[in-house]
């Protein structure tokens, strides 16, 4: 598997062009493509991707689990800076962010929340689990399955993959099912 299909809730350039609302914000991208890579990457990144969960979990937005990273980032917090244009950009960081969420499995909900903390941001959209992704156990599993073969170079790959099989088909022997 390469990194680039690893994660199917990953989001690129392609996922924000193909949008109808974000298109609207195709200016902003193109005005900034190393802004926009920055942004990608920070919400692309497991850690932040739990971050943002983790805030809603605690009814925050899910933006502040991950603003200080945004606007600490050099490339963003120039953008940011801006003035006006910087404006424009955190609507889109918005945008962006809402394209993350639900390929994590949540929607918007309609409520803002405040951005405690935040320099450039005062309020964000908060977001509810969707039952209709999040709860399909396989989903969840192909998820966690394409998590796993994302960690370690290949041959630790293939080692752990040998030791989860085994593991599996030693418990469902243990329990008298076929494998």
């Amino acid at each position: 598997m390469t990194p680039s299909t690893a994660f199917t809730h990953d989001i690129h350039q392609d996922d924000f062009l193909h949008d109808p609302h974000a298109s609207k914000y195709r200016d902003e991208l193109d005005r900034r493509p190393e802004a926009f890579v920055r942004l990608f990457a920070l919400l692309n990144d497991p850690a932040n991707e739990q971050r943002l969960i983790d805030a809603e979990m605690h009814e925050l937005p899910a933006l502040c689990g991950v603003v200080r990273f945004i606007e600490a980032d050099p490339a963003i917090k120039a953008v940011l800076a801006e003035g006006r244009a910087g404006y424009r950009f955190r609507q889109t960081v918005g945008v962006v962010l809402k394209l993350k969420m639900a390929k994590l499995g949540w929607r918007t909900t309609g409520r803002k929340g405040s951005v405690k903390g935040a320099s450039h941001f005062t309020k964000a959209e908060h977001y509810v689990a969707d039952p209709s992704t999040r709860d399909d156990p396989a989903s969840r599993a192909l998820a966690a399955l394409d998590a796993v073969a994302a960690i370690g170079d290949h041959d630790e790959r293939e080692a752990t993959g040998r030791e989860l099989m085994d593991a599996l088909a030693a418990t469902r022997h243990a329990e008298g099912r076929p494998f």
